[in-house]
């Protein structure tokens, strides 16, 4: 197939308008990362705003005719706000309902001041409300996440949310009941995964519910006020679908996609499920979703479930190398890694699928270390691309800044056996032929 000239030119501006940055401008370690409706709900691994921003701006400036942006990683929507602020059409999917959730709150802006009226309405309402046992969601080892004063307050916060706030505004209400439920639970909040505070920790740990929740209401209330004055923004579609089944989208009709994909699966690197556990129970949505029940979840996600065999047909000269030396210290690990990437080939054939030719997509990954053996994703990616149609226009590494972990740690547990933790991440752009 012939490739279009404009194409090869819009390639080589992008990469030459990347080469143009000043060193290290791609870190942003003093950013703001909270601005706009960003700092609404924490979640893991969140992508940088500023990342999403600046692919979009250099990608749009050589291919002005760029309409939509795609996510199908889509997370906390980070990439689909600033799709939005970028005046784009948003497209975004992701399996965990929290996820969704989220993302709808974020990139929905709200009358401010009839949203002041609902939160005030709100806090005055709770203030009298009496909850029983039946108030309460039932779900297993709720006492040893949570206090039962903390239990107590919160019954009240969901009541009352259902009670007075219009069905219109629940998302942004139910997101600061979300934030809070994560915030006052009895987990350590500096983990994703659910950890429980220690016993002399959880002596001393008495939250308050109401205070955290009026807080947590105020400050996405000036996120939103921002995102007001951006009125009228492009519209929004969101899907309830693991990226490896887009079945719901047509062929060839997203112009860009920006994404940061899980790092490998999710028990073993970021577990998603766990961090979600505990609001989907509290929110009910463990009974409404169509995916998988909150203890599940992580199992669905990408290598979930890990290969029954180490042989496999992916064309990745990079991945079967690492293979082969991952499974002369583990095969059971080797086999983990497999899973992960076999299930990734199928996402990236069902995104090659849905992006209209000459359309970009910009990945933002991690390249974790299983064994003392570096897992280099973005070559992998590249290399299993290449029969879905792709072509690679440039790659490039960022430096990770403060991040919340040593520069090196022992996973072996061997005296004096260090490697370094992931303190970059790859940035890299393809293209559809």
């Amino acid at each position: 197939m012939a490739i279009s000239p404009s194409l090869l030119i819009a390639d080589d501006a992008i990469r030459q308008s990347i080469k143009a940055l000043p060193a290290r401008y791609w870190d942003f370690a003093s950013a703001d990362t909270k601005e706009w409706t960003h700092g609404y709900h924490s979640y893991p691994a969140m992508m940088i705003p500023q990342i999403a921003r600046g692919l979009i701006a250099i990608v749009q400036r050589h291919q002005p005719g760029i309409r939509s942006l795609f996510d199908p990683f889509m997370g906390s929507g980070t990439s689909l706000v600033e799709g939005l602020l970028a005046g784009l059409t948003v497209v975004g999917s992701d399996l965990n309902p929290l996820s969704r959730l989220i993302t709808q709150a974020k990139t929905t802006a709200w009358d401010p001041d009839a949203l002041q009226f609902w939160a005030e309405t709100l806090t005055d309402y709770v203030k009298g409300v009496r909850t029983s046992e039946t108030d309460r969601p039932q779900f297993r080892n709720m006492t040893f996440w949570f206090k039962p004063a903390v239990i107590t307050d919160l019954a009240r916060i969901k009541q009352s949310i259902e009670t007075v706030i219009p069905e219109e505004f629940r998302p942004f209400f139910w997101v600061a009941f979300s934030d809070t439920v994560r915030w006052v639970s009895n987990s350590r909040n500096t983990e994703f995964k659910l950890y429980r505070l220690d016993e002399t920790r959880l002596a001393q740990w008495n939250p308050d519910v109401l205070r955290t929740f009026r807080k947590v209401i105020a400050r996405n209330q000036i996120g939103n006020a921002r995102l007001w004055e951006r009125r009228p923004l492009p519209p929004v579609s969101l899907y309830a679908y693991n990226a490896m089944d887009l079945s719901a989208l047509p062929d060839e009709t997203l112009d860009l996609m920006v994404t940061s994909p899980p790092y490998g699966d999710s028990r073993t690197t970021v577990a998603y499920g766990q961090f979600s556990r505990l609001s989907l129970e509290w929110l009910n949505l463990v009974e409404t979703s169509e995916g998988p029940s909150p203890n599940k979840l992580d199992q669905a996600m990408l290598g979930g479930l890990a290969s029954n065999e180490l042989h496999h047909t992916l064309p990745s000269e990079t991945l079967t190398a690492a293979l082969n030396q991952i499974a002369h210290h583990d095969s059971g690990r080797a086999r983990d890694v497999l899973s992960f990437y076999q299930d990734l080939d199928v996402t990236l054939r069902e995104i090659a699928r849905v992006m209209r030719p000459g359309g970009y997509q910009c990945w933002v990954v991690g390249n974790r270390t299983v064994k003392n053996v570096k897992l280099l994703t973005d070559r992998i990616i590249t290399e299993l691309s290449e029969r879905h149609g792709l072509v690679p226009v440039v790659n490039f590494t960022r430096t990770i800044p403060n991040k919340r972990m040593p520069k090196e740690n022992s996973p072996s547990n061997q005296v004096g056996a260090k490697v370094a933790t992931m303190n970059g991440e790859q940035i890299f752009i393809l293209r559809k032929n």
